[in-house]
């Protein structure tokens, strides 16, 4: 079984409530999966929720090594 990608919330930290790209809905916890850089647009940024990352094993942005 694999180690979970996300470090627990500690407490008295905020609570990060965004939009889920993954199941299209607004979700409480989610963590930053993918940063859309555009040269001369408007960028985004895409969340997902506890659940969905587990689901489609998405790994949080913060989580990967560099270079990647």
């Amino acid at each position: 079984m694999s180690e979970p990608t996300h470090t627990p919330t500690a407490a008295g930290s905020p609570r990060i409530i965004a939009w889920c790209a993954w199941h299209k809905d607004v979700a409480d916890g989610v963590r930053l999966i993918q940063v859309d850089e555009q040269g001369s647009g408007a960028g985004g940024v895409r969340y997902a929720c506890l659940d969905c990352i587990t689901t489609h094993h998405l790994v949080p942005f913060a989580d990967r090594e560099a270079g990647r």
